[in-house]
């Protein structure tokens, strides 16, 4: 239920205008302060272009995605793991599209990366989520299995259990099989750190490997002009934020 909130709210599109349609509606009551909800239902609105601006939606994104370094394909960090764990994002089940159309950056990035560190030091793979869209004919461990093979990891590498429809469910799903090992974790840069405290609530020590990074580690001031892209980040990075507080605070 709350997740189902949160992934509802997240958006500046949504909550912003919402916000102001209640504090609009607070003003127009009969109550002492109706004049003091009228100027606060302003603030969802200076809020909304906020976040579809370039630098402030980098700045809400960026302390999540710089809690852990890259990690280079030839750093030995990653390499003394036992395995390599990518987490699920998403996959367009729909034969009309070429194949790379079918998976969403999150889902790209964190495969192909998989993929060549494989290629660098072939370890076992580990997938989990089952099937996450209602017209999916396969779970989502089975169609990033089937990615990961059309990139050259031999099918016996990649072990995959289709359970879990977020990352909570998923870690739930692998953490029996990965007891005991290091794993080497990959996943989208602002995601890692909710996705690794699951995985140290079940004590399975993880190297964090971060990549579809949606800013730069060097910044510079720049507003712009409110664009889709900022308030995607911004979206994102407010999503990150509440399953953060779901997590340490809510649970």
């Amino acid at each position: 239920m709350l997740q189902s909130l949160a992934n509802s709210l997240s958006s500046p599109l949504v909550h912003g205008p919402l916000f102001y349609a209640i504090l609009q509606l607070f003003s127009r009551l009969p109550i002492q302060g109706s004049r003091v909800f009228k100027w606060l239902s302003y603030i969802p609105l200076l809020w909304l272009g906020f976040c579809s601006l370039i630098y402030p939606s980098v700045m809400l994104i960026k302390p999540l995605e710089d809690q852990y370094p890259t990690i280079t394909l030839s750093s030995p960090l990653w390499q003394k793991a036992d395995g390599i764990v990518v987490l699920a994002c998403n996959h367009f089940d729909d034969d009309a599209l070429p194949f790379v159309s079918k998976w969403p950056q999150c889902s790209l990035q964190r495969n192909l990366h998989a993929a060549l560190m494989y290629k660098k030091k072939p370890l076992p793979i580990y997938l989990a989520a089952g099937i996450i869209n209602h017209l999916d004919a396969k779970s989502q461990a089975q169609y990033n299995k089937e990615f990961l093979i059309t990139l050259g990891v031999k099918a016996k590498d990649i072990h995959i259990f289709p359970q879990g429809h977020d990352t909570e469910s998923e870690v739930d799903a692998l953490a029996p099989h990965l007891l005991n090992k290091y794993i080497a974790l990959v996943s989208s840069a602002s995601h890692l750190p909710r996705a690794v405290e699951y995985f140290r609530l079940h004590k399975i020590s993880v190297l964090p490997i971060p990549v579809e990074h949606l800013s730069r580690k060097n910044v510079s001031f720049v507003l712009g002009l409110p664009n889709g892209l900022s308030l995607y980040r911004s979206e994102r990075a407010i999503h990150e934020y509440l399953g953060l507080i779901y997590q340490r605070y809510l649970k």
